[in-house]
């Protein structure tokens, strides 16, 4: 079954309600799910199309881009950024530029969101679904890259096979530090 964008968008922001990243760009939790919400669709629609799209069932989620190859640039993105966030816009589009200030040059797998619900976290959810999309990325000789959103989720990719890729970066004055990471594809 596809997954629809709207739904793995929902239950991505909902995972995300507690991020200090979401936090940092919206107050208010029933605005930052909405804002969120509607950030995501746009980039998991994109995914679908240019990348790919992971579920374990209504619990977790993991969203990626194809980066070996020349991506073309989402339709409408800023209109539809701004649309989406609404007056939460500027922090979103600040996100976004620094964000690509920070992005490796060389080909890769950008694993762009990976998202558990909070009463599903602990089992094995993310560091499954991530196996599985390994797994491809391995038989194919692709290397992924990431940004943790905090020392544990860094932590947990750690434990996969990323290693820090530069110094964790801040997004904006005041804003919470993001944690690039790179995964060389394994030869095992």
């Amino acid at each position: 079954m596809a997954a629809s964008a709207a739904r793995v968008a929902g239950l991505l922001a909902e995972a995300f309600l507690q991020v200090p990243t979401a936090v940092w760009l919206v107050e208010d939790p029933a605005e930052r799910v909405a804002a969120v919400k509607g950030q995501f669709e746009i980039l998991v629609e994109h995914a679908l199309a240019h990348g790919g799209v992971l579920t374990s069932g209504a619990e977790g989620a993991v969203v990626w881009f194809d980066r070996t190859a020349d991506e073309p640039p989402v339709s409408g993105y800023e209109e539809r950024l701004r649309e989406a966030c609404g007056k939460h816009y500027e922090g979103f589009a600040e996100l976004d530029r620094i964000m690509d200030e920070h992005h490796p040059a060389e080909p890769h797998n950008y694993v762009a969101l990976v998202g558990v619900r909070a009463d599903a976290r602990g089992r094995g959810i993310a560091s499954g679904m991530l196996r599985r999309h390994h797994a491809r990325l391995d038989a194919t000789g692709t290397p992924a890259y990431l940004e943790a959103v905090s020392p544990q989720t860094a932590n947990l990719y750690a434990s996969l096979g990323y290693r820090p890729h530069g110094e964790p970066f801040r997004i904006g004055e005041g804003g919470p530090p993001l944690y690039p990471m790179w995964r060389p594809a394994s030869t095992k």
